[in-house]
């Protein structure tokens, strides 16, 4: 049997954008919460995400949104005369560590204000000597976090895999980590926008495209998804990264799919089961005895 968390990402981009992400979780089966602590939506976000205790939270840390400071208090950080995050700051040496750490805390703590406590999970499994990784490294320790260094598949054109170095404690966990957007923005990338809307999340499972025998027997599989609608912001003013009008048009496609018949099917009849990252990582059943709450029949139980 392999276990699934079922990760949504770029939760709390906008407060429209966070309905379609919470259909999810009220009518389909995601597991896992990866909440952007510094977007228009993100109070919205974090207020949601307390109805939801059965599931685990992850730190979202793609700074397209402003600060949770006040702009002139992290000069550097900031696009003069806008307040929004300078583009690509993860990798820029020129920001000051005082003002990254500092905007970093601010984040962290308006989530424990908010949603009681800070994320499950933070961090990032890519590095770079910057301020911005040095501050991000700091702050998963100060607040308790679980370092995010799951194994990543990247699945190449010939359909092999590459996986990225593991840290031993997800490895020992047997932790895999698949983002489905980075595979279907190849696919759709140079496609016309017609073209881009016959899109199907649930064909990527149905085809088998995480390659599941290829793992070991009793992998968890963290597969992320992008769900939630489009509104003006996350359609034209989010993300400005030159793939995002393939992640954009996938969105809602991803909400419909993870609600589906077709996706409740797969994970029935493919030996599933579904949880959370913590309870993958500690052997914990939250979700699963959530499952078994609602009656539901994909409780494994």
């Amino acid at each position: 049997m392999y276990k699934l968390i079922v990760r949504t990402d770029d939760v709390g981009y906008s407060n429209v954008c966070n309905i379609g992400t919470f259909e999810v979780y009220d009518h389909g089966w995601g597991s896992h919460l990866e909440l952007m602590l510094e977007s228009p939506g993100t109070v919205d976000a974090l207020e949601r995400a307390k109805r939801y205790p059965w599931v685990s939270t992850g730190w979202h840390a793609h700074f397209w949104g402003a600060p949770v400071l006040p702009a002139e208090e992290v000069p550097s950080l900031v696009i003069p005369e806008t307040g929004r995050f300078r583009h690509g700051i993860q990798r820029l040496e020129d920001i000051s560590f005082e003002e990254i750490l500092a905007e970093m805390r601010a984040q962290m703590d308006r989530c424990v204000h908010i949603l009681g406590k800070a994320p499950d999970v933070g961090g990032s499994p890519f590095q770079a000597d910057t301020p911005y990784f040095k501050a991000m490294n700091q702050v998963v320790k100060e607040y308790g976090m679980i370092s995010n260094y799951a194994h990543r598949m990247h699945v190449q054109p010939d359909g092999s895999f590459i996986n990225d170095p593991v840290d031993p404690k997800w490895e020992s966990a047997q932790i895999y980590q698949i983002d489905q957007a980075g595979i279907v923005a190849g696919d759709l990338i140079g496609k016309s926008f017609i073209e881009q809307q016959n899109y199907d999340g649930v064909a990527f499972l149905l085809e088998d495209r995480m390659r599941l025998n290829d793992l070991p027997d009793g992998s968890a599989i963290i597969h992320g998804w992008h769900p939630g609608y489009v509104d003006y912001y996350v359609g034209h003013e989010g993300d400005y990264g030159p793939n995002m009008a393939y992640y954009t048009v996938s969105r809602t496609f991803d909400t419909e799919a993870l609600c589906s018949k077709r996706f409740h099917d797969w994970i029935k009849n493919n030996d599933i089961m579904l949880c959370s990252l913590t309870d993958a990582l500690f052997g914990t059943m939250h979700f699963q005895n959530h499952l078994r709450d609602i009656n539901s029949d994909l409780c494994v139980l």
